[in-house]
């Protein structure tokens, strides 16, 4: 007869009982109450908001044409000395010379003698003719005849428009440079290499 042998019984199984761990409680550590900013106070005197003005670039400046020069005024008056007449218009048209003669030397001149002009240190009214008088104004734009015209009329003197050329040697005027004004003769002269300054 077949032994069975009996298995021994399974021990129960133990449960595990796990105790359970208290939850834990989260504590929040309370945060400190926000202090809430001190309200702003507001000035009584409001700045006051500066507007920059943009100003344009300003426009270069334009330069204007320099006037055009006046034409010379020399005065020529009774009272002036006959040296300080000659220094004056050769400052003013320095390539030409003025001399001042007696009005008998016209014929000498006309004869090609030479002339001596009058004294430097006397006035045109100390020299004049007796019966003459006036004032004569010269300008660059005066032709030399028509001033020297005037000399004739106004002072009753001789007067005659000179340059000395480059070798030194010295000249009235005549003929075609009679017919130009002072201004343009003194051009001429100076192309001309006419010397320069030689008033006497």
């Amino acid at each position: 007869m077949a032994t069975t042998t009996k298995k021994p019984a399974a021990k129960p199984a133990v449960k595990k009982t796990t105790t359970a761990k208290p939850a834990a409680k989260k504590t929040t550590a309370a945060k400190p109450a926000a202090k809430k900013a001190a309200p702003v106070k507001k000035t009584a005197t409001a700045t006051k908001t500066t507007v920059k003005k943009t100003t344009t670039a300003a426009k270069p400046a334009v330069k204007k044409a320099p006037p055009a020069k006046t034409a010379v005024e020399l005065s020529v008056t009774g009272n002036k000395k006959i040296g300080t007449l000659m220094k004056e218009f050769n400052k003013h048209f320095p390539y030409l010379r003025l001399k001042i003669c007696y009005s008998y030397t016209r014929q000498a001149v006309a004869k090609g003698e030479n002339i001596s002009g009058i004294n430097v240190d006397k006035t045109l009214a100390s020299v004049r003719r007796a019966d003459s008088g006036g004032d004569i104004s010269i300008s660059g734009n005066k032709k030399v005849k028509s001033l020297e015209k005037e000399f004739d009329t106004v002072f009753g003197l001789y007067a005659q428009v000179c340059y000395t050329a480059k070798d030194g040697s010295r000249y009235y005027t005549s003929g075609s440079n009679d017919e130009l004004t002072l201004s343009a003769l003194n051009k001429k002269c100076e192309a001309d290499g006419c010397k320069k300054g030689e008033w006497k």
